[in-house]
């Protein structure tokens, strides 16, 4: 008996046919998806900082007292000046509150203890409502030494019980 070879057709055109179309709508599908489900998460850490119009200041180094610094009126009857002086590697040299030196060296837990009972003596003060402080930093000063005297402020309560929220800082002239 003879075998039979049996030819099989192959079709063989060479190249897969893709369905674009399909493609595109699973595209924008996904993308219409991902829009309409997005949510951006809250901004963390938000600080309301009211910042003053900006005004020459002279003398910083020199002790001062709140009729003579920073402009006049009353807005600067209302704040409490603190000068900040750092040394080269950007830690902190010396706090001043108005006329006074309260902290000297780098700020650790005694030093903010220290400054802070320093403003709290300032918002206890009947005749002149304090509701604002502002902070004048030399240019070398890190920024985290800067975040922790902005921490105490923030902790301190005005006459009428709410917390401080007015804090202004510019950087102090050489």
């Amino acid at each position: 008996m003879k075998r039979r070879r049996v030819r099989r057709r192959h079709r063989d055109t060479g190249e897969v046919q893709l369905n674009l179309a399909a493609m595109l709508d699973m595209a924008f599908q996904l993308l219409t998806f991902f829009i309409l489900t997005f949510r951006p998460a809250p901004i963390e850490g938000q600080l309301a900082v009211n910042l003053p119009p900006p005004v020459v200041q002279t003398k910083v180094e020199a002790p001062s007292d709140a009729s003579d610094s920073a402009g006049s009126g009353e807005d600067s009857l209302k704040t409490i000046f603190i000068h900040v002086t750092a040394d080269d590697a950007g830690e902190t040299q010396q706090v001043r509150i108005v006329d006074g030196v309260v902290s000297n060296g780098p700020l650790d837990d005694a030093q903010l203890r220290s400054i802070h009972r320093r403003l709290e003596s300032f918002f206890s003060i009947g005749k002149v409502p304090f509701d604002r402080v502002q902070i004048a930093v030399d240019g070398r000063l890190r920024y985290s030494e800067l975040m922790k005297l902005v921490d105490v402020a923030t902790r301190q309560k005005l006459a009428d019980g709410t917390f401080l929220q007015k804090i202004s800082f510019m950087e102090a002239g050489p």
